[in-house]
């Protein structure tokens, strides 16, 4: 299925383990937890590429996982959405990346992230994917891997003539603009943040209260990308691209957990793009499926397939 996939998915995958606690331990201190889960989780990448596939998405996989079970189990995952998996790297050294989170009464987390072997995919590894995926359209990175190698691949998928996607998530330590590392991000078609990680792109505080289309319309100003569209949750999404702005909150539903709904967002704006629709109405849809998906619990089950989608879409 690789020579035939239209989108590339380079990214991580680093599952969650959960447990609950009354409080989180103060340093040298044990304390007693419960409710220990092990969901069927992904890291930002997998869990993109398994919603864009069961939207009906032709999906190819680029990302490092370890020679283990939870690597193991996330491309079995994959595999089970219809994704392929042909460009999923196994580490020899280094376990996969995971996250545990500490689960408080009040449902508040301490989490501890390891990128594990997430922190090996190299820049060599996604030109190898790129080079073996000639029809390939269609590129979607974020920040769960090496900041290094997401941006190589946006310029080296822009250099191929490929619409190039990039979710800066989690954000960025750095504001872009003012790391020389980063530069302008001209070879970004569609920037897709959340509100903070917006704010941190472009340097501000994150109680600033500047309104979400002034912010989009400056990450393309000062970005320099093609279109900026940032998902806020309840108010649901503000667009900008150099036509003009656009926004839409979400369809009402009844909230159930919204892990996940930002990766749900840029996997079917990206299946969307690939079926021919234009940005303004790719990323409505992207918005009402990611509304779909808060009506789950978790992340991968919470990802509609394509005949669910289309339903809740009908109404």
């Amino acid at each position: 299925m690789s020579a035939a996939a239209e989108i590339v998915i380079v990214g991580s995958h680093c599952p969650g383990i959960f447990l609950r606690v009354k409080r989180p331990p103060l340093p040298g201190e044990t304390v007693i937890g419960w409710d220990y889960q092990e969901p069927v989780d992904g890291g930002k990448g997998s869990n993109q590429a398994i919603a864009a596939a069961r939207l009906g998405g032709r999906v190819s996989f680029v990302g490092c996982v370890g020679r283990d079970a939870v690597g193991d189990s996330g491309e079995r995952w994959m595999k089970l959405a219809g994704v392929d998996t042909t460009y999923l790297y196994k580490s020899e050294t280094t376990g996969s990346g995971v996250g545990f989170i500490l689960l408080d009464e009040a449902g508040v987390p301490a989490m501890v992230s390891s990128l594990g072997a997430n922190a090996e995919l190299t820049a060599a590894q996604v030109d190898a994917a790129l080079d073996g995926l000639p029809v390939a359209k269609f590129l979607l990175t974020q920040l769960e891997i090496p900041a290094e190698v997401a941006l190589h691949a946006l310029r080296a998928a822009k250099a191929r003539g490929l619409t190039t996607i990039f979710n800066p998530a989690p954000a960025p330590d750095a504001p872009a603009v003012q790391d020389t590392a980063w530069g302008r991000l001209d070879f970004v078609d569609i920037l897709v943040p959340n509100e903070s990680e917006a704010r941190l792109l472009l340097g501000l505080p994150p109680a600033d209260q500047t309104p979400l289309p002034e912010i989009a319309a400056r990450l393309r100003e000062e970005l320099g990308v093609g279109a900026a569209l940032i998902t806020a949750g309840e108010q649901g999404f503000f667009g900008c691209d150099a036509l003009g702005e656009w926004s839409e909150a979400p369809p009402p539903v009844q909230v159930v957990d919204t892990s996940g709904a930002g990766d749900m967002f840029c996997a079917a704006l990206a299946v969307a793009l690939a079926e021919g629709l234009p940005i303004c109405r790719a990323s409505r849809r992207a918005n009402a499926l990611a509304a779909l998906s808060v009506t789950h619990a978790g992340t991968i089950p919470s990802y509609p397939t394509l005949a669910e989608a289309e339903a809740f879409l009908a109404t």
